[in-house]
């Protein structure tokens, strides 16, 4: 014996739809509600770090520019009094320190306007010859190394041509020379640094090391970030620019460092004929 299930009469059948309308209504109601939050959490998640940066920023940027100002002031207020600068190689000396400082947050202030037009700057890139431009900023910095008594020199320096921004290129290099020479001022033992073009796992290499006093383990991890600075002097932006405009050639930059024994910074960029916008075009 079969059974069959009675048909379902009219009414029936329009509440049976209405009853799937509904159901599917509530889910769709839901799945958007719970959409819409998990957005809302993410926007205001982001809004937060936003902040949160911004605020370490600000405190690190006014951190910069204290000392500084703080020196200006202070010898402006010492100009004035006649009891304590009453001759005029007294009053020379006082103008040289007010000049000096306001150099030094001019110069901050330029590094900070570099870095923060990051996202507006336009490369203009050409096949360019990296031994050569290496080869010119090392001798530039031999001879300013000469009077600090660090001896810097480029060696291996194999052919390499690169498709790049020669004006910020150079930036990078003339930077990281000058950092190692900074690091290793009032050395005892011998000073040297040492830039190399080669070749690794296809790129164009470039190498920066010496035999300064290294950079501690803790500090490797937050080198390249911005505001980061073991000097006195300075925003600490010079390798986050490095940094930016490095990746902006498609390339990377790496750092080994032995305290007490030195520091190598790498930097690796696409040769002229792999760069993928050109190979891309052929």
């Amino acid at each position: 014996m079969t059974l069959q299930a009675a048909p379902l009469s009219a009414p029936d059948e329009v509440m049976v739809a209405v009853s799937v309308i509904v159901v599917v209504s509530v889910v769709i109601f839901t799945t958007a509600v719970v959409v819409a939050m998990l957005r809302r959490s993410d926007r205001r998640r982001v809004e937060e770090e936003k902040l949160a940066a911004l605020g370490t920023a600000t405190a690190r940027i006014l951190h910069q520019i204290k000392n500084p100002l703080q020196t200006i002031v202070l010898h402006a207020d010492i100009l004035q009094d006649e009891r304590i600068v009453n001759g005029p190689d007294q009053r020379r000396e006082v103008c040289e320190t007010i000049v000096g400082e306001s150099q030094r947050m001019v110069q901050m202030f330029e590094e900070l306007s570099l870095w923060t037009s990051g996202s507006k700057r336009t490369l203009n890139r050409r096949p360019l010859r990296l031994d050569e431009m290496v080869r010119q900023v090392a001798e530039v910095e031999a001879r300013e190394g000469a009077g600090t008594g660090v001896m810097v020199e480029a060696a291996d320096l194999s052919e390499a041509t690169v498709y790049a921004d020669a004006y910020y290129l150079r930036q990078v290099f003339e930077n990281l020379v000058r950092n190692a020479r900074e690091a290793m001022h009032g050395q005892e033992q011998p000073s040297w640094i040492r830039v190399s073009v080669g070749r690794r796992s296809g790129k164009a290499e470039v190498r920066v090391t010496d035999n300064g006093p290294g950079i501690p383990p803790e500090m490797l991890q937050t080198i390249f970030e911005p505001f980061i600075s073991s000097k006195g002097k300075g925003m600490g932006l010079g390798l986050a620019i490095c940094r930016d405009f490095v990746e902006a050639h498609d390339g990377r930059i790496e750092v080994e460092s032995t305290v007490g024994r030195g520091t190598t910074f790498t930097v690796l960029l696409p040769f002229y004929n792999e760069v993928p916008a050109l190979v891309g075009a052929a």
